[in-house]
């Protein structure tokens, strides 16, 4: 069997670029369909800082200024992860998610952070002995 594809394929090619429609205008550059602009609690909030779960690692800065803080915890992995905040000499836990962050899933949560060195960690099934752990610095902020 021979297979064809000479003129009538390219013909037909051509027929289906050209016509009479004019190309859609492009989306404006800030619109009120942007989700940030339309909820700033949301969380796609532009303020919020970004923490990366993974196996098993967590990315996010290791300093943060004092304050009403938001964090946009994202599980980028594929098992459950949660995150707690522990003050790393009485070992007590100073907050923790309501629950685990599950793969895929993206949660904004609000703290109030004073200044101070912390253990931050991800202890479901061990993950902070393989590597889920680290310090946070909290540097206190000057008031203009």
């Amino acid at each position: 069997m021979t297979r064809r594809s000479g003129p009538l394929a390219a013909a037909i090619l051509v027929i289906g670029c050209i016509g009479d429609a004019e190309p859609p205008d492009p989306a404006p550059a800030t619109s009120a369909a942007d989700p940030a602009a339309a909820a700033p609690d949301s969380i796609y909030a532009a303020d919020a800082v970004d923490v990366a779960l993974l196996e098993y690692a967590i990315g996010m800065p290791t300093r943060l200024p004092a304050g009403p803080t938001r964090l946009r915890l994202s599980n980028q992995g594929f098992e459950g992860h949660n995150l707690k905040l522990v003050d790393p000499e009485s070992r007590a836990v100073l907050w923790e998610t309501e629950r685990d962050v599950e793969t895929g899933e993206v949660r904004l949560v609000e703290l109030d952070l004073p200044p101070g060195s912390y253990t931050v960690l991800c202890d479901v099934a061990g993950h902070d002995t393989r590597g889920m752990l680290m310090t946070l610095t909290v540097e206190a902020t000057s008031d203009p």
